[in-house]
């Protein structure tokens, strides 16, 4: 599916060297528009392509977003999502901002998850799981009932409804923030009405439109998934793309268009490229590596990576192993510009988020020395080496 826009984002490490780094903008379709927008804000153009491609600066993009309202281009409102991002994710009673990173942690109420580490349907066990994920540096806690491996059965709606909402009004009267993992409207009703207030739907709205729904009329966050095909169903013949990475860009413009018509409020979705659903494993690197393309539509980016196959094929570990390849992956995507991190080992993305974190998104200062740092040792020498411990102690928060 190709998209009518896409941007290709400059590096957080030339953004940081340089404010005035340019973005690669690709626009497909009103040429003539297109012409006179950029001529009238003095930005040139590659019209040599299939697409039409400007190469300009955060400032000069937003000349050309006034220039393209200002004569009615069908462009001004994509470009216009790409340079006004939704800044908070919005959830039913609250807001989480997105200068950092959330971490979300999995709960599976399943005995048959494919990382082995589900609960199955015991209350007291998923209570503490969930509190062992939040001490482990969990902002939110993912339910899901029914596993989402192709080879595993679908639960009775009912049934799951039953049990996915009895666990969530647990969880809630504990305090925790509260996201269910479904594609069925009725488990999302179920679980919304005990306390949740996100919904996971990995369906990619191939089933319909009934847990976004759901959402829409609780006011609550919702995850808008990318999926070839509808859950737990493998195509028959493998998915072929011929740029895998700007296809899906295409596909969350259309989804987000058709979700938007559900009543879903922009500043309550974020979107998941949906590792593992529909791509090779090469795919899953490809987009991956170029995950700040997702960016284009300006919302919050959705990462569930975690212990998935595609690090299986790079080196081979089970998924009870896959942790530290989870986190480096979860750090680099960061710097493109993903914030919100499903994970099954809170505390090890936390670690890793934190130090991306301060890599990326600090300003020169944030971790600047401080009134006592220096010269703590001053007029050290390497005589002062031969003591048995320093003769003085290190300032608490030393910065040199």
């Amino acid at each position: 599916m190709k998209p009518s826009f896409r941007v290709i984002p400059p590096g957080a490490a030339q953004l940081a060297a340089d404010a005035g780094a340019p973005f690669i903008a690709h626009f497909d379709g009103d040429r003539e528009r297109l012409q006179v927008a950029t001529s009238a804000a003095g930005i040139g153009l590659d019209l040599t392509g299939p697409t039409i491609r400007v190469v300009a600066t955060s400032s000069q993009l937003r000349r050309l977003a006034s220039q393209l309202e200002a004569i009615g281009s069908a462009h001004a409102a994509a470009l216009r999502r790409f340079l006004e991002p939704v800044l908070a994710w919005r959830l039913r009673s609250r807001a989480f901002p997105l200068d950092r990173p959330i971490v979300m942690g999995i709960l599976n109420l399943t005995d048959d998850s494919f990382s082995g580490d589900g609960v199955g349907r015991d209350m007291v066990g998923a209570l503490a799981r969930a509190e062992a994920l939040r001490q482990a540096g969990a902002d939110i806690i993912d339910v899901g009932a029914e596993s989402a491996r192709a080879d595993r059965p679908v639960l009775d709606e009912e049934d799951e409804a039953r049990l996915a909402g009895g666990v969530v009004s647990g969880l809630a009267a504990e305090g925790h923030v509260i996201s269910i993992d479904t594609y069925k409207g009725l488990v999302a009703r179920a679980a919304l009405d005990a306390g949740a207030e996100i919904v996971n739907d990995i369906s990619g709205l191939t089933l319909g439109v009934a847990a976004a729904q759901e959402a829409s009329r609780a006011g609550a966050g919702y995850v808008l998934n990318y999926s070839y095909s509808v859950p737990k169903r493998r195509p028959d013949s493998p998915p072929v793309y011929e740029d895998v990475v700007a296809e899906t860009v295409g596909w969350m413009e259309a989804s987000l268009a058709e979700l938007a018509r559900t009543g879903v409020g922009r500043r309550h979705i974020a979107i998941d490229p949906g590792i593992a659903f529909g791509k090779s494993h090469d795919e899953d690197i490809q987009v991956l590596r170029r995950l700040g393309e997702l960016r284009t539509h300006g919302q919050p980016i959705f990462l569930a990576h975690s212990r998935k196959n595609f690090i299986g094929s790079i080196n081979g570990r089970p998924p009870a192993g896959r942790d530290l390849e989870t986190h480096v992956a979860a750090a680099l995507a960061f710097a493109q510009g993903a914030r919100i991190f499903r994970v099954h080992d809170p505390e090890g993305a936390r670690r890793a988020l934190e130090m991306a974190s301060a890599i990326v998104a600090a300003v020169p200062g944030d971790f600047a020395p401080g009134e006592g740092s220096w010269p703590w040792r001053a007029g050290a020498s390497a005589a002062h080496m031969t003591l048995a411990a320093p003769d003085k102690p290190a300032p608490e928060g030393q910065r040199w």
